[in-house]
């Protein structure tokens, strides 16, 4: 009985840092910085 407890709850925390991850990666896919002047095409 323990030990199905304790899949229980690393499978919990495993789906709470995927989707952790998921979300942050998501985040930085969006961000999109300023074009320096100097990289523009005239």
């Amino acid at each position: 009985m323990k030990k199905k407890n304790l899949w229980t709850l690393l499978a919990a925390v495993a789906t709470v840092f995927a989707t952790t991850m998921a979300t942050s990666a998501c985040i930085y896919f969006f961000y999109q910085p300023e074009e320096p002047e100097s990289l523009r095409e005239k």
